[in-house]
């Protein structure tokens, strides 16, 4: 046990912890807070992309803290609140209390930041989308989609004009003044996905675009996937995450990996740029996601300005670094909790090569 430093003239609940010891079994959490006791200010010591509690629910922990720990330091009472969240707070809890804290940074952002263009955050499809691409929507149908997939890929990689240049530079300018806005009132950004090392993307759906995101994959997307992705989830789709990353001359690039989303796509929202080459190194399941490429698998792609890439998310690939100049992509993850479930029960997949050759099919 770390050695404990007590103030003999104190009582036994007013003694003052120096060193943080290894918590005996009767030191615990309080079922009742203490109204009178001012808790410490959190928020400039946790991490929202680390610590599982947001700063004001570690707040209400201090307030059911053991009296003994009331005085305490404030480093002392974090580390001795986040070994409760680690060791007592079982896993389908944690999953809970992250969403807790996920949509607390939500509400605080749309009750704050002002938006630069509202006119972004409800659907307009005129304004948004260029005509080839609605015309394609209002079709409904195989060949309707054909006619505006101009290039496939690779298997399950389609290409397709989508969005208007406005749409792209309004889009763009919007997420910059976001950081800017967070930058100046000090608040801390959620990650909005773990390859994003540079803090420079934005989750657009917890910025107060969610309403018109979801309506941009039910009217727009799913159609799509709905033809093009049936066996992995495309044609019940119910969630998004949606993203901008953007990238300068200095990005080193993105190793391989895949995609969160069951049907991803990814749009150049621009400007002007040499570099950001995407390579699709063929599709794979979890089990195999470092399993060999082939050559037939290897295909590389340039982005366009507008232009949309729609992909399983399974199929790998990297992307090289954006040499000159600046890019900026929108992703947007479509999950079915449908697929979801049903992928539980499976070990191996159709889509899958090294499953293929393994002959488990």
């Amino acid at each position: 046990m770390a050695p404990i430093r007590r103030n003999k003239n104190r009582s036994h609940q007013n003694q003052q912890w120096s060193v943080v010891p290894d918590w005996q079994p009767e030191l615990k959490l309080r079922e009742h807070p203490d109204p009178d006791h001012v808790p410490e200010d959190y928020s400039d010591v946790v991490n929202p992309e680390t610590d599982v509690l947001a700063p004001e629910m570690y707040q209400d922990m201090e307030r059911r803290l053991p009296p003994q720990l009331l005085r305490a330091t404030r480093h002392e009472k974090l580390l001795f609140m986040r070994r409760i969240v680690r060791n007592h707070l079982p896993a389908p809890a944690k999953g809970i209390m992250v969403d807790i804290m996920r949509r607390q940074y939500i509400q605080n952002i749309c009750s704050q930041y002002q938006p630069l263009h509202p006119e972004l955050y409800k659907m307009n499809p005129a304004a948004f989308f260029l005509p080839s691409f609605l015309r394609a929507i209002r079709g409904n149908t195989a060949e309707s989609f054909m006619d505006i997939i101009h290039e496939v890929i690779a298997p399950s990689v389609y290409a397709f004009p989508m969005l208007r240049p406005v749409f792209c530079e309004m889009l763009m300018d919007e997420v910059e003044n976001f950081l800017k806005w967070a930058h100046i009132n000090k608040q801390k950004i959620m990650m909005p996905n773990t390859l994003d090392k540079h803090g420079s993307g934005v989750a657009i759906s917890e910025i107060g675009m969610q309403g018109m995101l979801d309506e941009l994959m039910k009217k727009f997307i799913s159609p799509l996937s709905t033809v093009l992705f049936p066996g992995v989830g495309g044609g019940s789709l119910d969630s998004q995450h949606s993203f901008v990353v953007s990238y300068s001359g200095d990005d080193s690039g993105l190793g391989m990996h895949m995609e969160e989303g069951h049907v991803v796509l990814n749009v150049c929202l621009g400007k002007k740029f040499t570099g950001g080459e995407m390579h699709f190194c063929g599709r794979r399941c979890a089990n195999h996601m470092n399993s060999e490429t082939h050559a037939e698998e290897r295909v590389e792609y340039s982005h366009v300005r507008g232009q949309a890439l729609l992909f399983h998310g399974n199929h790998r690939h990297y992307v090289h670094p954006t040499t000159t100049g600046f890019r900026a992509n929108m992703t947007i993850w479509c999950k079915s909790s449908f697929y979801e479930e049903m992928m539980k029960s499976r070990k191996n997949f159709h889509w899958c090569r090294k499953c293929l050759s393994e002959d488990n099919i």
